[in-house]
Protein backbone atom coordinates (compact mmCIF):
# COMPACT_ATOMS: atom_id res chain seq x y z
CA UNK A 1 0.00 0.00 0.00
CA UNK A 2 2.47 2.32 0.84
CA UNK A 3 4.85 1.75 -2.02
CA UNK A 4 1.39 2.39 -4.21
CA UNK A 5 0.93 5.56 -2.85
CA UNK A 6 4.45 6.47 -3.60
CA UNK A 7 4.00 6.14 -7.22
CA UNK A 8 1.20 8.05 -6.76
CA UNK A 9 2.20 11.01 -5.65
CA UNK A 10 5.42 11.00 -7.77
CA UNK A 11 2.99 10.80 -10.74
CA UNK A 12 0.82 13.59 -9.20
CA UNK A 13 4.01 15.36 -8.80
CA UNK A 14 5.35 14.71 -12.25
CA UNK A 15 1.98 15.98 -13.60
CA UNK A 16 2.19 19.17 -11.29
CA UNK A 17 5.90 19.97 -12.75
CA UNK A 18 4.80 19.66 -16.21
CA UNK A 19 1.84 21.79 -16.25
CA UNK A 20 3.54 24.89 -15.05
CA UNK A 21 6.32 24.10 -17.16
CA UNK A 22 4.39 24.01 -19.95
CA UNK A 23 2.55 27.44 -19.35
CA UNK A 24 6.34 29.20 -18.93
CA UNK A 25 7.05 28.13 -22.26
CA UNK A 26 4.12 29.02 -23.95
CA UNK A 27 3.93 32.46 -21.98
CA UNK A 28 7.67 33.08 -23.06
CA UNK A 29 6.82 32.52 -26.42
CA UNK A 30 4.15 35.01 -26.13
CA UNK A 31 6.37 37.64 -24.63
CA UNK A 32 8.76 37.18 -27.26
CA UNK A 33 6.22 37.34 -30.09
CA UNK A 34 4.71 40.61 -28.96
CA UNK A 35 8.09 42.38 -27.79
CA UNK A 36 9.40 40.72 -31.48
CA UNK A 37 5.96 42.36 -32.93
CA UNK A 38 6.58 45.93 -31.29
CA UNK A 39 9.92 46.54 -32.22
CA UNK A 40 8.67 45.74 -35.95
CA UNK A 41 6.10 48.11 -36.00
CA UNK A 42 8.19 51.00 -34.45
CA UNK A 43 10.27 50.14 -37.59
CA UNK A 44 8.25 50.00 -40.02
CA UNK A 45 6.28 53.46 -38.64
CA UNK A 46 10.05 54.80 -37.87
CA UNK A 47 10.67 54.10 -41.59
CA UNK A 48 6.85 55.26 -42.56
CA UNK A 49 6.85 58.96 -41.31
CA UNK A 50 10.96 58.90 -42.04
CA UNK A 51 9.84 59.30 -45.35
CA UNK A 52 8.11 62.50 -44.52
CA UNK A 53 10.85 63.93 -42.94
CA UNK A 54 9.49 63.07 -39.49
CA UNK A 55 12.43 62.45 -37.00
CA UNK A 56 11.52 62.60 -33.67
CA UNK A 57 7.71 63.74 -33.65
CA UNK A 58 5.19 61.09 -32.24
CA UNK A 59 7.41 57.85 -33.00
CA UNK A 60 7.55 57.05 -29.15
CA UNK A 61 3.87 55.58 -29.29
CA UNK A 62 3.25 52.95 -32.04
CA UNK A 63 -0.51 52.95 -32.23
CA UNK A 64 -2.73 49.93 -32.73
CA UNK A 65 -3.25 50.35 -36.15
CA UNK A 66 0.69 49.90 -36.79
CA UNK A 67 0.56 46.60 -34.03
CA UNK A 68 -1.74 45.28 -36.08
CA UNK A 69 -0.94 45.76 -39.43
CA UNK A 70 2.75 44.45 -38.68
CA UNK A 71 0.98 41.02 -37.23
CA UNK A 72 -0.98 40.91 -40.36
CA UNK A 73 1.84 40.92 -42.70
CA UNK A 74 3.81 39.14 -40.21
CA UNK A 75 1.21 36.06 -40.46
CA UNK A 76 1.42 36.60 -44.66
CA UNK A 77 5.55 36.43 -45.04
CA UNK A 78 5.29 33.46 -41.84
CA UNK A 79 2.07 31.51 -43.99
CA UNK A 80 3.94 32.37 -47.54
CA UNK A 81 7.14 31.24 -46.46
CA UNK A 82 5.78 27.59 -44.92
CA UNK A 83 4.09 27.23 -48.15
CA UNK A 84 7.20 27.89 -50.50
CA UNK A 85 9.37 25.63 -48.19
CA UNK A 86 6.62 22.58 -48.51
CA UNK A 87 6.33 23.00 -52.50
CA UNK A 88 10.15 23.44 -52.58
CA UNK A 89 10.14 20.12 -50.72
CA UNK A 90 7.92 18.54 -52.53
CA UNK A 91 9.80 19.29 -55.72
CA UNK A 92 13.21 18.79 -54.31
CA UNK A 93 12.44 15.19 -52.47
CA UNK A 94 12.75 12.51 -55.49
CA UNK A 95 15.93 14.06 -57.21
CA UNK A 96 18.26 11.35 -56.20
CA UNK A 97 15.71 9.01 -58.83
CA UNK A 98 15.35 11.48 -61.11
CA UNK A 99 17.20 11.62 -65.02
CA UNK A 100 15.80 15.42 -65.60
CA UNK A 101 15.82 19.34 -64.79
CA UNK A 102 12.40 20.00 -64.90
CA UNK A 103 12.28 19.49 -60.72
CA UNK A 104 15.06 21.92 -59.84
CA UNK A 105 13.65 24.25 -63.20
CA UNK A 106 10.39 24.28 -61.25
CA UNK A 107 11.44 25.24 -57.98
CA UNK A 108 13.61 27.90 -59.84
CA UNK A 109 10.71 29.57 -61.56
CA UNK A 110 8.96 29.02 -58.38
CA UNK A 111 11.33 30.95 -56.14
CA UNK A 112 11.74 33.36 -59.60
CA UNK A 113 8.20 34.05 -59.44
CA UNK A 114 7.69 34.74 -55.44
CA UNK A 115 10.80 37.32 -56.10
CA UNK A 116 9.39 39.25 -58.96
CA UNK A 117 5.89 39.17 -56.85
CA UNK A 118 7.40 40.80 -54.45
CA UNK A 119 9.24 43.41 -55.87
CA UNK A 120 6.54 44.48 -57.78
CA UNK A 121 3.44 44.33 -55.76
CA UNK A 122 5.35 45.33 -52.37
CA UNK A 123 8.09 47.62 -52.99
CA UNK A 124 6.38 48.80 -56.63
CA UNK A 125 10.16 48.12 -58.59
CA UNK A 126 9.32 48.99 -62.20
CA UNK A 127 9.60 45.68 -64.25
CA UNK A 128 9.25 45.98 -67.56
CA UNK A 129 7.59 43.24 -69.83
CA UNK A 130 10.53 42.21 -71.13
CA UNK A 131 12.37 41.11 -67.77
CA UNK A 132 9.55 38.67 -67.47
CA UNK A 133 9.49 37.26 -71.25
CA UNK A 134 13.23 37.39 -70.93
CA UNK A 135 13.46 35.31 -67.16
CA UNK A 136 10.23 33.19 -68.07
CA UNK A 137 11.47 32.66 -71.72
CA UNK A 138 14.99 31.09 -70.23
CA UNK A 139 13.11 28.83 -67.88
CA UNK A 140 10.42 27.54 -70.97
CA UNK A 141 13.39 27.16 -72.92
CA UNK A 142 15.52 25.12 -70.58
CA UNK A 143 12.41 22.80 -69.60
CA UNK A 144 11.61 22.28 -73.42
CA UNK A 145 15.56 20.92 -74.01
CA UNK A 146 15.29 18.81 -70.68
CA UNK A 147 12.05 17.11 -72.25
CA UNK A 148 14.05 16.39 -75.45
CA UNK A 149 17.14 15.21 -74.16
CA UNK A 150 15.36 13.14 -71.37
CA UNK A 151 15.57 9.60 -73.59
CA UNK A 152 19.52 10.62 -74.33
CA UNK A 153 21.77 8.05 -72.13
CA UNK A 154 24.85 10.78 -71.28
CA UNK A 155 21.84 13.15 -70.87
CA UNK A 156 20.29 11.40 -68.16
CA UNK A 157 23.79 10.15 -66.82
CA UNK A 158 24.92 14.11 -66.45
CA UNK A 159 21.64 15.18 -65.00
CA UNK A 160 21.51 12.17 -62.34
CA UNK A 161 25.10 13.67 -60.85
CA UNK A 162 23.65 16.97 -61.08
CA UNK A 163 20.55 15.99 -58.69
CA UNK A 164 22.77 13.86 -56.85
CA UNK A 165 24.72 17.24 -56.01
CA UNK A 166 21.96 19.46 -55.76
CA UNK A 167 20.38 16.71 -53.13
CA UNK A 168 23.73 16.00 -51.07
CA UNK A 169 23.66 19.70 -50.48
CA UNK A 170 20.33 20.33 -49.56
CA UNK A 171 20.35 17.53 -47.25
CA UNK A 172 23.98 18.77 -45.53
CA UNK A 173 22.20 22.29 -44.79
CA UNK A 174 18.99 20.07 -43.13
CA UNK A 175 20.79 18.47 -41.20
CA UNK A 176 23.19 20.56 -39.85
CA UNK A 177 23.21 20.82 -36.07
CA UNK A 178 22.70 24.31 -36.17
CA UNK A 179 20.53 24.56 -39.28
CA UNK A 180 17.18 25.61 -37.07
CA UNK A 181 19.37 28.11 -35.34
CA UNK A 182 20.63 29.83 -38.87
CA UNK A 183 17.31 30.01 -40.42
CA UNK A 184 15.86 31.44 -37.19
CA UNK A 185 18.32 34.32 -37.45
CA UNK A 186 18.32 34.88 -41.43
CA UNK A 187 14.38 35.00 -40.96
CA UNK A 188 14.55 37.61 -38.05
CA UNK A 189 17.12 39.51 -40.10
CA UNK A 190 15.15 39.37 -43.40
CA UNK A 191 12.16 40.36 -41.66
CA UNK A 192 13.86 43.23 -39.92
CA UNK A 193 14.82 44.42 -43.28
CA UNK A 194 11.98 43.77 -45.17
CA UNK A 195 9.70 46.14 -42.72
CA UNK A 196 12.83 48.58 -43.06
CA UNK A 197 12.19 48.94 -46.43
CA UNK A 198 8.76 48.30 -46.72
CA UNK A 199 7.17 51.61 -44.56
CA UNK A 200 9.32 53.89 -46.74
CA UNK A 201 8.05 52.01 -49.83
CA UNK A 202 4.84 52.41 -49.19
CA UNK A 203 4.48 55.89 -48.06
CA UNK A 204 6.42 56.93 -51.24
CA UNK A 205 3.62 55.22 -53.02
CA UNK A 206 0.32 55.63 -51.09
CA UNK A 207 -2.11 57.45 -53.09
CA UNK A 208 -5.29 57.80 -50.90
CA UNK A 209 -5.27 60.62 -47.98
CA UNK A 210 -7.19 62.30 -45.70
CA UNK A 211 -7.64 65.84 -46.74
CA UNK A 212 -9.11 69.06 -44.27
CA UNK A 213 -10.02 71.70 -46.30
CA UNK A 214 -8.37 74.83 -44.62
CA UNK A 215 -7.35 78.19 -45.46
CA UNK A 216 -4.48 79.73 -46.93
CA UNK A 217 -3.47 75.96 -47.40
CA UNK A 218 -5.86 72.44 -47.41
CA UNK A 219 -4.17 70.14 -44.32
CA UNK A 220 -3.29 66.00 -45.13
CA UNK A 221 -3.30 63.66 -42.81
CA UNK A 222 0.30 61.67 -42.41
CA UNK A 223 -0.90 59.78 -39.26
CA UNK A 224 -3.78 59.08 -36.77
CA UNK A 225 -3.73 58.41 -32.98
CA UNK A 226 -6.97 57.49 -30.77
CA UNK A 227 -7.99 61.61 -30.79
CA UNK A 228 -5.07 63.43 -32.47
CA UNK A 229 -3.77 63.56 -35.90
CA UNK A 230 -0.12 64.80 -37.84
CA UNK A 231 -1.32 66.79 -40.32
CA UNK A 232 1.02 68.95 -43.15
CA UNK A 233 -0.09 71.64 -45.67
CA UNK A 234 -0.26 70.19 -48.53
CA UNK A 235 -0.57 71.51 -52.59
CA UNK A 236 -3.19 69.64 -54.25
CA UNK A 237 -2.02 70.98 -57.60
CA UNK A 238 1.29 70.38 -57.02
CA UNK A 239 1.04 67.15 -54.98
CA UNK A 240 3.71 68.91 -52.41
CA UNK A 241 3.87 68.40 -48.77
CA UNK A 242 4.87 71.47 -46.88
CA UNK A 243 6.83 70.03 -44.03
CA UNK A 244 5.59 72.01 -41.50
CA UNK A 245 3.55 69.36 -39.16
CA UNK A 246 1.47 70.40 -36.77
CA UNK A 247 -0.52 68.00 -34.47
CA UNK A 248 -4.42 68.61 -33.81
CA UNK A 249 -7.24 67.27 -32.06
CA UNK A 250 -9.52 64.87 -34.25
CA UNK A 251 -12.39 65.70 -31.89
CA UNK A 252 -15.64 66.88 -33.66
CA UNK A 253 -18.66 68.78 -32.55
CA UNK A 254 -21.85 69.52 -34.35
CA UNK A 255 -21.43 72.71 -34.30
CA UNK A 256 -17.74 72.38 -34.93
CA UNK A 257 -17.67 69.06 -37.35
CA UNK A 258 -13.93 68.06 -39.07
CA UNK A 259 -15.17 67.13 -42.32
CA UNK A 260 -12.42 64.68 -43.66
CA UNK A 261 -12.07 64.31 -47.43
CA UNK A 262 -10.69 61.60 -48.89
CA UNK A 263 -8.82 62.01 -51.58
CA UNK A 264 -6.62 60.22 -54.48
CA UNK A 265 -3.05 61.37 -55.62
CA UNK A 266 -2.09 59.23 -58.62
CA UNK A 267 1.63 58.96 -58.35
CA UNK A 268 1.47 59.99 -54.77
CA UNK A 269 2.38 63.15 -52.75
CA UNK A 270 6.28 64.33 -52.55
CA UNK A 271 7.87 66.04 -49.80
CA UNK A 272 8.88 69.16 -50.50
CA UNK A 273 12.54 69.28 -48.69
CA UNK A 274 13.10 65.75 -48.57
CA UNK A 275 12.35 65.01 -52.37
CA UNK A 276 12.73 68.66 -53.63
CA UNK A 277 15.69 71.15 -53.94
Amino acid sequence: MKKQRKRRTKRKQKKEVIFPTFLTDASVIVVVLTGFTYLLGFIFKNNYLGYYGVIELRKDTIGSYYIAYTYYVMFLIILSCCVLYALLSFLLIPLKEEQRLYRPMLSIFLVTSCILFILDSVFYVNINNHTYQLVYGEIAVLLFLDYLLSKAFWYRKTVNRINQRITFFVTTIRNHKNFKFFALVFFLGGTFYFFEKYGQSLASHQEDYLVINNRPKDLVVIDHTNDKLLVAPVDINKKIITPDYEIIESKSTKDEPLVLESKTFKGGLKVKHVNQK
